[in-house]
């Protein structure tokens, strides 16, 4: 018994001493990789600015000699900086070891933190409304970015026009976050107008004249429904005529079909 005593009282001496007298101050990131290898391989790999940080700069304490293990975000991170900071629940989004590494699967409404980032497309799709702005950002952002399989494709919920449409023919035409506002450039493919306009398509195929040789966009120029006046390529070739005709469809009938 009496050989214990010398440990005993030293364990004593221990646990009454202050915590910060206790306190190792020459610890280093060496001593927290030997328990903790695989958290300090993820912050060097996925930490970004986290990972040019040391361990001790936001854990101040580890146990027993503390309990102030985890560190608030907005000790880096002021709501005054920022309306994402001032977001409550930021583990629910970001890993502090991988913070940039987001999944929205599991959570229930999302749209608030992304818009906080994000807030021209909250505006694009006030602007705009659709079925696709009622959806919470998770329906079809399951992770943060733009890398195949961090979103969904329009044809997981959408039969294409046609079925040998892709994905980015879609994107051709509609935007995602207002997909009713039908916008391309003059370069798009007149196939990808035929499957929702196929009286138009027949007429044009059938036609002898030079609009057939034309693309649809070259005409309907930017926007979907948009028409350009006859004028704009063929001036005005008849004269006086006219000022007494001065529908050109009164006479040629059909720009898909023109009569002579």
């Amino acid at each position: 018994m009496n050989a214990c005593l010398p440990l005993i009282v030293l364990l004593l001496a221990l646990l009454s001493a202050p915590l910060a007298a206790l306190a190792d101050e020459n610890l280093t990131d060496g001593d927290c990789i030997k328990c903790h290898l695989d958290a300090v391989k993820l912050v060097q790999a996925k930490g970004a600015a986290h990972g040019a940080m040391g361990c001790q700069d936001c854990h101040a304490e580890h146990p027993p000699l503390g309990s102030d293990i985890i560190p608030a975000c907005s000790l880096c991170h002021a709501a005054s900086e920022s309306s994402h900071y001032a977001l409550q629940g930021c583990t629910g989004c970001h890993h502090p070891h991988s913070p940039l590494e987001m999944d929205f699967s599991a959570l229930a409404d999302v749209k608030p933190a992304c818009l906080s980032c994000h807030p021209e497309q909250g505006k694009e799709m006030t602007e705009h409304p659709s079925l696709h702005a009622e959806q919470d950002c998770n329906a079809c952002h399951s992770a943060h970015g733009l890398k195949e399989g961090q979103f969904s494709n329009c044809l997981d919920c959408h039969d294409g026009h046609a079925p040998q449409q892709t994905n980015t023919d879609c994107t051709l035409c509609h935007k995602p976050h207002s997909p009713k506002e039908v916008t391309y450039n003059d370069e798009l493919p007149s196939a990808q107008c035929a499957p929702c306009h196929e009286d138009v398509a027949a007429m044009l195929a059938k036609s002898k004249r030079k609009h057939a040789e034309l693309n649809c966009a070259t005409c309907h120029s930017g926007e979907h429904m948009a028409v350009t006046s006859c004028d704009d390529c063929h001036g005005q070739p008849h004269g006086v005529m006219h000022q007494k005709f001065p529908n050109c469809v009164d006479c040629h009938l059909n720009p898909h079909a023109l009569a002579e």
